[in-house]
């Protein structure tokens, strides 16, 4: 392969014309300048939200519930990776061939052999998927291309999966990966960061199978990211 909208919203206040009077939720601590805002305030209404604190309550129960749901994105992502699964696929690697996809997707629309990954890569892009496989037809990565993935942003998920056990920058490209379990590891391919991009979104990842890509036979050790 080769990781608080706020409403700018006003405090209300409001003139009344025929006596000057003045609403403001805050008044200052000296009032000697200010008619007091109890006045110009209906009766009971200490309880009810103004149209700015709707407003911000409504952002920030927005922020709250987009922020919930890419934790929750990055949980099922990890783990599925544990038992070498992506989200939208349910072939996983390791025990996978690529006959296995070939007789429920058919024939891939495009292959290709590509030797600093040590295997064929199959495209799926109809179910937005790659797959890596190897001579024995062992599939040992799977990538991702979901539309879901494509909003989190790149602190995002080194804040949740914290430190990255592997992180290189590379062709316009920042990797980063992550030991899911004893058998498969995950990698997060963004966009290199730049001064006008500094936190940018993820473009795909995968689960890979390492043991997968080593070929005792050519005595080759086979990958470690």
């Amino acid at each position: 392969m080769t990781g608080c909208t706020t409403s700018n919203g006003q405090s209300d206040k409001s003139a009344n014309s025929n006596n000057n009077t003045v609403t403001d939720i805050n008044p200052p601590s000296d009032t000697s300048n200010s008619v007091s805002s109890t006045k110009a305030l209906p009766p009971d209404t200490s309880d009810t939200p103004t149209t700015s604190e709707k407003d911000f309550e409504s952002a920030s129960n927005n922020s709250s519930t987009k922020e919930d749901s890419t934790n929750k994105l990055l949980s099922d992502i990890m783990e599925l990776a544990k038992i070498g699964k992506v989200i939208s696929c349910d072939f996983p690697a390791k025990t996978t061939n690529i006959e296995d996809i070939e007789e429920k997707w058919g024939k891939p629309n495009e292959t290709d052999w590509i030797a600093a990954a040590k295997g064929v890569y199959a495209t799926y892009p109809k179910h937005n998927i790659a797959l890596g496989f190897n001579k024995g037809s062992q599939i040992f990565e799977v990538r991702s291309f979901d539309n879901k993935i494509k909003k989190i942003p790149l602190s995002k998920v080194k804040e949740v999966f914290g430190v990255p056990a592997y992180d290189v920058k590379v062709e316009g490209e920042e990797i980063i990966g992550y030991v899911a379990s004893k058998d498969f590891k995950i990698l997060l391919v963004f966009p290199e960061p730049t001064k006008e991009n500094p936190n940018p979104l993820l473009d795909h990842y995968s689960v890979f199978y390492p043991r997968g890509t080593v070929n005792l036979m050519a005595d080759d050790p086979g990958r470690e990211w």
